[in-house]
């Protein structure tokens, strides 16, 4: 697993969700796996599902959109409530790519949503710098967000 899905399963474990990561899905009959999926995040409270790609890849958006809309998110919902073991109330789908701040759309498809990794990265800091690290630690099962909290507190 790499830093980027690490940083997104501990951000959405801390929320309360449960989370799986490199879940191998879609068995091709003479071996191996058609897909990965990253992320896969689940709220029992609510029955949100969040499934969440990640990548750091140098493509072009359009080719981005055509990967992501034919290869990582091809799951029906059948298929999300045989791999989370419950049937999901709503499923998010949230592409996390790319080192632009700015994008050429927020949505691909009808229901993928995009975000690149600084504001994904963003989205993090905003909240760790609210929980200073002496009254309101991260707890050191997220190594990578308690590192953010850290930093944001005592980097200069």
């Amino acid at each position: 697993m790499n830093f980027l899905e690490s940083l997104a399963a501990e951000w959405y474990a801390i929320q309360g969700y449960f989370v799986r990561t490199n879940i191998k899905a879609n068995r091709r009959h003479n071996g191996g796996y058609n897909n990965e999926i990253d992320v896969l995040a689940f709220l029992p409270a609510t029955g949100k599902l969040v499934h969440l790609e990640t990548s750091w890849d140098a493509l072009t958006w359009e080719k981005r959109e055509e990967r992501y809309i034919s290869k990582k998110f091809v799951f029906s919902p059948e298929q999300y409530t045989e791999i989370v073991g419950a049937t999901p109330a709503s499923i998010q789908k949230r592409a996390i790519i790319g080192t632009s701040k700015s994008q050429p759309k927020e949505i691909w498809g009808a229901d993928i949503e995009v975000t690149t990794v600084p504001n994904f990265i963003a989205e993090i800091a905003a909240e760790m710098k609210q929980r200073h690290p002496m009254r309101d630690v991260i707890p050191e099962t997220y190594p990578c967000l308690r590192s953010f909290q850290f930093a944001l507190a005592y980097g200069s």
